[in-house]
């Protein structure tokens, strides 16, 4: 139950500060500062774990902020959007909220987001082929996440909204262990 109510104040801080964003016409430097400051929260360990830190006051919190912001130049816009997160203990679903404001983006675009995984890095020619493949399929404009996991053994599973293809050699021997069961 806790991840559904999580899941519903994700989508309304972001639906928000799309709003926002779309108001004061920032939509992209806010997609770009939510980039910046994600990458630097996921490169450095201790900022991270000072972020998700419950322990760490809410003032504290707007402090670094601040400091990050001005060394990042991020809009007063994303600035007071991450002092809000702060004050209102947030910070820990700022990943999960910049995804959902990169995914309404998209969709304002006519963008399709589509996430490919597969058991190892995928050459550039093979880059190009899977998405003219995908291009030529949907008949909309597409951006690929290609993401590597080598837990899936062979094949490749495509992510396509809530729409999920898997033909990993992974998902076969489990549905084979499955039905041995």
């Amino acid at each position: 139950m806790k991840n559904i109510a999580s899941n519903e104040v994700v989508k309304r801080y972001s639906k928000a500060l799309y709003e926002l964003s779309l108001e004061e016409n920032k939509k992209n430097k806010i997609i770009n500062d939510l980039s910046k400051i994600n990458l630097l929260i996921n490169k450095n360990k201790e900022l991270k774990e000072i972020i998700v830190s419950p322990l760490i006051t809410s003032k504290k919190h707007q402090e670094i902020l601040l400091s990050i912001s001005g060394i990042l130049k991020l809009d007063k816009i994303t600035e007071n959007f991450l002092f809000l997160l702060a004050s209102n203990k947030r910070l820990n679903l700022l990943n999960k909220i910049s995804t959902i404001y990169d995914e309404s983006s998209s969709d304002q675009k006519n963008i399709i987001k589509i996430d490919v995984v597969l058991p190892n890095k995928v050459l550039k020619k093979d880059v190009i082929e899977i998405n003219n493949k995908l291009k030529a399929e949907t008949k909309k404009k597409i951006k690929i996440n290609f993401v590597d996991d080598k837990n899936i053994i062979s094949g490749f599973i495509i992510k396509l909204g809530s729409t999920m293809m898997d033909f990993s050699m992974k998902s076969k021997l489990d549905k084979i262990v499955n039905s041995l069961r």
